[in-house]
């Protein structure tokens, strides 16, 4: 593991996010991000944790649902509207 990821694993996700995004403000100067921030960094993580967990869980829809604690159905319209190909999910480590 080089310093990089080692750093990163030793801060924990929440200060990793906070520094991201610290960083994201400070490159855009006095600028604001356009609107709409929220729901686009939720859609950037929703789709690399459901992919994840699909991978993980080798695909049981059933299963990732109760890990990321919501409805199956709810899960499988994530899926759709984050256009994820279940058929190009590598199940497996």
């Amino acid at each position: 593991m080089n310093d990089f990821n080692q750093q990163l694993y030793t801060l924990g996700l929440q200060e990793v996010i906070e520094r991201y995004l610290k960083h994201y403000f400070d490159l855009h100067g006095d600028i604001l991000p356009a609107d709409g921030l929220y729901h686009c960094l939720i859609k950037e993580l929703e789709r690399p944790l459901i992919e994840e967990a699909l991978r993980r869980l080798r695909g049981n829809q059933l299963q990732v649902a109760k890990l990321l604690g919501m409805n199956r159905n709810t899960l499988r319209q994530k899926i759709q509207d984050l256009g994820i190909s279940l058929e190009n999910v590598k199940y497996g480590n």
